[in-house]
């Protein structure tokens, strides 16, 4: 053996040893909303979660909200190795946000915790003040968007709070972009680690199915269903979407909106006022997404921005073709013209045109539909996603060791 092999023989049997004798790594996660809530944000944390090994993971989920409707006691055990807890602070800069913070600082000084993650602003506050602990916890920032609703003020805040975390992670390159121009965030210490979709529970229904699904929503067997996963918010631009909707030239056209918000409304009327009300479904908020999409025939996502959109991943898992605003990570998601298309922001008339595209050519419809199936499953399965979190803690928690 040479000394060169022999040198790599040894580094890699060293690796192996250092891997082996970690303890089960004790990680903190904070995070501003409750995670058994609807949106894209909390699906991910209960994806990942769920994906971790409880042989090698012990989670405690602190959520700085209240419990959601339904959700049950204050604790709860969602799966072994995890607890979850409520603590409401309000104002970041509040009573009990300080007394929650000093909660959580107490639990690092004893030493509980190897990894400390947050998302969003108030969790990334407390977060990068939090000392290390005898364990010496690294902090990280998973942000999940592009940060635009961030003021002055606070962009200002985060840049002097930003070099406090070790790693400063996000679902799409895109975010980290935009964080690197808006906070000064530099390359080294960035890491890109995509969303991921429950292939099994998101997958193409048997015709039977997607019958039976389309007859409860109203359905006619020829109509062309376009779903629309997204809260009812202005900044998911559903104005645009309706105005679109409404150049369609086909009458058997129908329209899906999945989601709640404060925009309901002002959005049906809008639609009255377009004339297209009865081919407008408002759907509310679902815990049943994956019928819905189902029983769609395509899918379309017109937002002004996006950090990475599950539902626009879990529709292309259902073998839906999308349509969407190249925003964000979207363009890293949909493969334009070949697993749907990509049209500008706050351009309904280039909406209309791409919807209408896919009602006048089924069979490329259907295509892009199976490609985007297969780029899910490649680029952007649960399991993907999970190891690469994975991969980053072990590294994390190995470089401070070593």
């Amino acid at each position: 053996m040479s000394p060169g092999t022999q040198t790599l023989t040894t580094a890699k049997a060293a690796a192996s040893q250092l891997e082996s004798a970690l303890p089960r790594l004790r990680l903190l996660v904070v995070t501003d909303t409750a995670i058994l809530g609807p949106g894209g944000s909390e699906r991910f944390l209960r994806n990942l979660l769920a994906g971790l090994d409880p042989t090698r993971f012990a989670v405690d989920v602190v959520q700085l909200a209240a419990p959601p409707d339904g959700a049950g006691n204050a604790t709860l055990a969602l799966w072994p190795g995890l607890r979850l807890e409520y603590l409401p602070i309000g104002a970041a800069y509040g009573l009990r946000a300080l007394r929650v913070y000093a909660q959580l600082c107490a639990r690092v000084l004893r030493g509980q915790y190897h990894l400390i993650q947050s998302q969003h602003e108030k969790a990334d506050l407390l977060c990068a003040l939090l000392p290390r602990g005898p364990a010496g916890a690294l902090r990280i920032s998973n942000r999940r968007d592009t940060g635009f609703q961030k003021s002055s003020r606070l962009r200002a805040a985060f840049r002097r709070l930003n070099p406090r975390f070790d790693w400063v992670i996000a679902p799409s390159q895109a975010v980290l972009d935009q964080l690197g121009i808006d906070e000064g965030l530099g390359a080294a210490r960035l890491r890109c680690l995509p969303n991921g979709v429950d292939m099994l529970r998101f997958s193409p229904a048997t015709p039977g199915e997607r019958a039976r699904v389309r007859a409860e929503l109203g359905l006619a067997p020829d109509a062309y269903a376009f779903a629309c996963v997204a809260r009812l918010e202005p900044v998911k631009r559903h104005g645009d979407l309706l105005a679109a909707f409404a150049r369609l030239t086909d009458p058997a056209a129908r329209l899906l909106l999945v989601g709640g918000g404060s925009q309901l409304e002002p959005l049906k009327a809008e639609a009255g006022r377009l004339g297209i009300s009865a081919r407008v479904s408002f759907l509310g908020e679902r815990s049943d997404i994956e019928r819905l999409l189902q029983a769609s025939d395509a899918f379309v996502l017109c937002s002004e921005t996006e950090g990475s959109s599950n539902a626009v991943l879990e529709a292309m898992a259902c073998g839906l073709p999308v349509v969407a605003s190249a925003v964000g990570g979207n363009p890293e998601a949909v493969d334009h013209g070949r697993s749907g298309l990509l049209v500008a922001a706050h351009a309904p008339e280039q909406l209309a045109a791409a919807m209408q595209e896919l009602l006048d050519d089924r069979k490329r419809s259907a295509a892009f539909g199976r490609a985007g199936r297969i780029r899910v499953a490649t680029e952007f399965s649960i399991a993907a996603m999970v190891a690469k979190y994975d991969a980053l803690y072990r590294e994390c928690v190995g470089e401070r060791r070593r």
